[in-house]
Formats: structure tokens, sequence, C-alpha cells
């Protein structure tokens, strides 16, 4: 299904390295805080989405 979803991101021009699929318990608040700190510096690191100058 996760393939599945990528290849449709790549069809309507999304970049795929702006999406990220995790699997995290409740229990584990402080994973949680990393993965998204992490990613969401990756987000910044990539800039502006193309896809939005195209809406």
């Amino acid at each position: 299904m996760f393939n599945d979803t990528m290849e449709l991101v790549k069809l309507v021009g999304i970049d795929p390295a702006r999406l990220r699929l995790e699997w995290i318990s409740s229990a584990e608040g402080t994973k949680f805080a990393e993965v998204a700190r992490e990613f969401t510096e990756r987000l910044k690191s990539l800039g502006p989405s193309a896809l939005k100058k195209a809406a």
C-alpha cells in the first residue's frame, strides 16, 4: 500500500522526500518528538513545494 501511495505522489508532482511513514507507539513520546523534529528540518531544507507554485 505504501509503494502505491508513493507512486501516486510522484504522478501528481509531489517530491517523495516530502513524505515519511513511521510506526510509533503512543508510549514512544520521545521517539515521536525526534521524528517530528527531524522531518521538520528535512522539509525546511527542501524549501517551498513546487506543487504550491502550480496551484
